[in-house]
């Protein structure tokens, strides 16, 4: 069903890593361990990571880097948007400032994954934080966008379990993003000002209400439309087609497979996060490692960097 494809592991293994963002400039694949709140960079020339913690935070959910600005990159924490400053090898980042909060309303919720969309707007999904409950059964979560003029957070839409995968279609002004509880993914169209609109449910893994015993996660998509879905609890990443078909599965040594995102010098190589947290049971190494997937015949769209004002 698919290509034939090379699968490698680096490690080290992380508790839940997520939010693999690839940076051109630096030949670099940024990444996070969410629940134990570390960032990491895998040097592409050198094959090394570098990772750090940072003081004053309670999670990590994703990493994006600041346009313009080569030390300083914007974390998700907890309801906590913050910019912080890491120069990709000391074991320690600090953070600048804090961007924005989602305030009391929201103190029950986290953030989850968090992207920035072609021109450089960023967006971050939020779920029930599980010290509140099970977020597979309150559907809490929201999909904001970031609004740099404002210093505001702008809710895009409501009603989610776990928000996850996010990727835009430019050629078509799609968004795609993922509600894992629900298991499915939705389509918006995009006005000028960014806002998400006419959501429609575009790919349900269940659609018999069947459970296929694993749900979607993190995602990307690749310069022809295709979406990379990784998927939890199912050892793989399944590539979508624009009118809806599952054309290749690329499968990994480790159970929880969280997101995917393309990178390498020539943006062919696909990097997929995985976790090693008990979640749905004890996991062996290589689990929690990055997989870099070669060999696809397929190439992904540079990644965004986050525009802010000074």
């Amino acid at each position: 069903m698919a290509e034939s494809y090379r699968v490698a592991a680096i490690p080290p293994y992380t508790e839940l890593g997520e939010g693999p963002h690839w940076d051109i400039a630096r030949q670099s694949l940024y990444y996070v361990s969410l629940t134990d709140a570390l960032i990491y960079r895998w040097d592409y020339r050198e094959g090394k990571v570098y990772s750090a913690s940072i003081d004053g935070i309670r999670f990590a959910t994703f990493i994006v880097p600041v346009k313009g600005r080569s030390d300083c990159f914007v974390i998700g924490d907890t309801i906590r948007l913050l910019v912080i400053r890491w120069d990709g090898k000391a074991s320690k980042a600090t953070i600048v400032r804090e961007l924005a909060c989602l305030g009391p309303d929201h103190v029950d919720n986290r953030f989850n994954d968090g992207k920035v969309d072609p021109w450089g707007r960023l967006y971050v999904g939020t779920m029930l934080n599980e010290s509140a409950g099970n977020p597979f059964e309150k559907a809490t979560g929201a999909l904001w966008r970031y609004c740099d003029r404002t210093g505001q957070m702008v809710e895009q839409d409501r009603n989610m379990y776990i928000s996850n995968g996010l990727a835009w279609n430019r050629a078509t002004n799609k968004f795609y993003f993922v509600d894992s509880g629900a298991n499915h993914i939705k389509e918006y169209d995009i006005d000028l000002d960014g806002n998400l609109i006419n959501p429609r449910i575009w790919y349900d893994f269940k659609p018999d209400g069947a459970d296929p015993g694993y749900f979607g996660d993190g995602m990307t998509i690749d310069s022809e439309g295709n979406l990379y879905v990784a998927c939890f609890n199912g050892y793989k990443v399944v590539k979508i087609s624009p009118e809806k078909k599952i054309l290749a599965e690329y499968k990994v040594p480790a159970k929880q497979v969280t997101s995917a995102s393309f990178g390498g010098p020539k943006l062919d190589d696909l990097f997929v996060t995985t976790a090693a947290k008990n979640l749905t049971g004890p996991q062996e190494e290589p689990a929690g490692a990055v997989f870099k997937i070669s060999g696809i015949g397929a190439k992904g769209l540079a990644m965004n960097e986050v525009v802010l004002k000074d």
